[in-house]
Protein backbone atom coordinates (compact mmCIF):
# COMPACT_ATOMS: atom_id res chain seq x y z
CA UNK A 1 0.00 0.00 0.00
CA UNK A 2 2.60 2.12 0.78
CA UNK A 3 4.40 1.49 -2.59
CA UNK A 4 1.15 2.58 -4.29
CA UNK A 5 0.93 5.85 -2.20
CA UNK A 6 4.44 6.87 -3.11
CA UNK A 7 3.82 6.02 -7.35
CA UNK A 8 0.54 7.81 -6.75
CA UNK A 9 1.68 10.94 -5.23
CA UNK A 10 4.84 11.20 -7.79
CA UNK A 11 2.26 10.95 -11.22
CA UNK A 12 -0.25 13.24 -9.16
CA UNK A 13 2.42 15.72 -8.60
CA UNK A 14 3.87 15.53 -12.00
CA UNK A 15 -0.28 16.41 -13.18
CA UNK A 16 -0.02 19.20 -11.04
CA UNK A 17 2.77 21.01 -12.39
CA UNK A 18 1.72 20.36 -15.94
CA UNK A 19 -1.22 22.01 -15.17
CA UNK A 20 0.61 25.30 -14.65
CA UNK A 21 1.83 25.52 -18.60
CA UNK A 22 1.99 29.00 -19.65
CA UNK A 23 -0.08 28.43 -22.24
CA UNK A 24 -3.16 27.27 -20.05
CA UNK A 25 -5.28 30.24 -18.19
CA UNK A 26 -4.75 30.58 -14.31
CA UNK A 27 -7.71 29.85 -12.24
CA UNK A 28 -9.79 26.24 -10.96
CA UNK A 29 -9.02 23.06 -13.12
CA UNK A 30 -11.12 20.07 -12.93
CA UNK A 31 -9.13 17.10 -13.44
CA UNK A 32 -10.63 13.92 -14.33
CA UNK A 33 -8.11 11.09 -13.88
CA UNK A 34 -8.21 7.04 -15.09
CA UNK A 35 -5.64 4.75 -13.48
CA UNK A 36 -4.05 1.54 -14.86
CA UNK A 37 -1.33 -0.31 -13.22
CA UNK A 38 -0.90 -4.26 -12.42
CA UNK A 39 -1.00 -3.33 -8.58
CA UNK A 40 -3.47 -0.86 -7.52
CA UNK A 41 -4.47 -1.87 -4.29
CA UNK A 42 -7.79 -3.76 -4.28
CA UNK A 43 -10.72 -1.34 -3.72
CA UNK A 44 -8.65 1.74 -4.95
CA UNK A 45 -11.06 4.00 -7.26
CA UNK A 46 -9.23 4.19 -10.42
CA UNK A 47 -11.64 6.94 -11.69
CA UNK A 48 -11.13 10.36 -9.58
CA UNK A 49 -11.66 13.97 -10.41
CA UNK A 50 -10.13 16.61 -9.10
CA UNK A 51 -9.84 19.97 -8.74
CA UNK A 52 -7.13 22.84 -8.40
CA UNK A 53 -6.53 26.01 -8.34
CA UNK A 54 -3.83 27.88 -10.19
CA UNK A 55 -2.40 31.36 -9.93
CA UNK A 56 -1.14 33.20 -12.59
CA UNK A 57 2.03 33.37 -11.24
CA UNK A 58 2.40 29.10 -11.18
CA UNK A 59 1.12 29.62 -14.89
CA UNK A 60 3.99 31.59 -15.88
CA UNK A 61 7.09 28.91 -16.00
CA UNK A 62 6.67 25.67 -17.01
CA UNK A 63 10.38 24.77 -16.31
CA UNK A 64 10.56 26.50 -12.95
CA UNK A 65 6.95 25.10 -12.15
CA UNK A 66 8.33 21.49 -12.67
CA UNK A 67 11.32 21.86 -11.23
CA UNK A 68 9.93 23.10 -7.81
CA UNK A 69 7.31 20.36 -7.86
CA UNK A 70 10.11 17.64 -8.56
CA UNK A 71 12.25 19.30 -5.76
CA UNK A 72 9.19 18.73 -3.25
CA UNK A 73 8.62 15.56 -3.93
CA UNK A 74 12.59 14.49 -3.92
CA UNK A 75 13.19 13.86 -7.66
CA UNK A 76 15.65 15.19 -10.08
CA UNK A 77 15.16 18.42 -12.44
CA UNK A 78 12.88 16.50 -15.26
CA UNK A 79 14.13 16.76 -19.11
CA UNK A 80 11.43 18.28 -20.50
CA UNK A 81 10.94 18.85 -24.24
CA UNK A 82 8.38 20.75 -25.79
CA UNK A 83 6.85 20.35 -29.88
CA UNK A 84 4.21 22.58 -30.73
CA UNK A 85 1.34 22.63 -27.86
CA UNK A 86 2.40 18.86 -26.27
CA UNK A 87 5.53 19.39 -23.55
CA UNK A 88 6.79 15.85 -23.11
CA UNK A 89 9.40 14.86 -19.78
CA UNK A 90 11.37 12.18 -17.90
CA UNK A 91 12.35 12.34 -14.04
CA UNK A 92 13.68 10.37 -12.03
CA UNK A 93 12.81 10.08 -7.85
CA UNK A 94 14.64 8.11 -4.81
CA UNK A 95 12.30 7.28 -2.13
CA UNK A 96 13.81 5.07 0.71
CA UNK A 97 16.35 3.25 -1.47
CA UNK A 98 14.09 2.96 -4.50
CA UNK A 99 13.99 4.71 -7.94
CA UNK A 100 10.91 5.56 -9.66
CA UNK A 101 10.99 6.63 -13.09
CA UNK A 102 8.24 8.54 -14.58
CA UNK A 103 7.61 9.48 -18.02
CA UNK A 104 4.35 11.70 -19.82
CA UNK A 105 3.38 13.96 -21.99
CA UNK A 106 0.45 16.75 -21.91
CA UNK A 107 -0.97 18.27 -24.35
CA UNK A 108 -2.68 21.85 -24.33
CA UNK A 109 -5.63 21.47 -26.90
CA UNK A 110 -6.64 25.21 -25.86
CA UNK A 111 -6.49 27.90 -22.85
CA UNK A 112 -8.73 25.87 -21.20
CA UNK A 113 -8.47 22.08 -21.97
CA UNK A 114 -5.66 19.25 -21.80
CA UNK A 115 -5.13 16.26 -22.03
CA UNK A 116 -2.26 14.02 -20.28
CA UNK A 117 -0.77 10.98 -19.76
CA UNK A 118 2.25 9.89 -17.15
CA UNK A 119 3.79 6.56 -16.68
CA UNK A 120 5.99 5.54 -13.60
CA UNK A 121 8.10 2.45 -13.20
CA UNK A 122 8.81 1.54 -9.78
CA UNK A 123 10.40 -2.34 -8.85
CA UNK A 124 9.13 -3.81 -11.96
CA UNK A 125 5.69 -2.42 -12.39
CA UNK A 126 3.91 0.15 -13.96
CA UNK A 127 1.37 2.56 -12.89
CA UNK A 128 -0.42 5.24 -15.64
CA UNK A 129 -2.23 7.77 -15.03
CA UNK A 130 -4.80 9.63 -17.92
CA UNK A 131 -6.08 12.84 -17.32
CA UNK A 132 -8.58 15.15 -19.35
CA UNK A 133 -8.61 18.52 -17.62
CA UNK A 134 -10.87 21.26 -18.45
CA UNK A 135 -10.87 24.94 -17.27
CA UNK A 136 -13.88 25.77 -14.88
CA UNK A 137 -13.55 29.50 -14.15
CA UNK A 138 -11.71 31.76 -11.67
CA UNK A 139 -11.06 30.53 -8.48
CA UNK A 140 -12.93 31.91 -5.78
CA UNK A 141 -10.21 33.52 -2.97
CA UNK A 142 -8.71 35.04 -6.71
CA UNK A 143 -10.07 38.45 -7.20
Amino acid sequence: MKKAKLILLTTLAAIASYTNAGDLAPGRWEVKQTMEGEQLPPGMNKNKTRHRCVTAKEAEDIEQTMRQASQRNNCGNPTTDRNGNTVSWTMQCNNSGRTIETQGTMTAHNKKHYTSEITTLSDGHTLTVKADATWTGPCEDQP
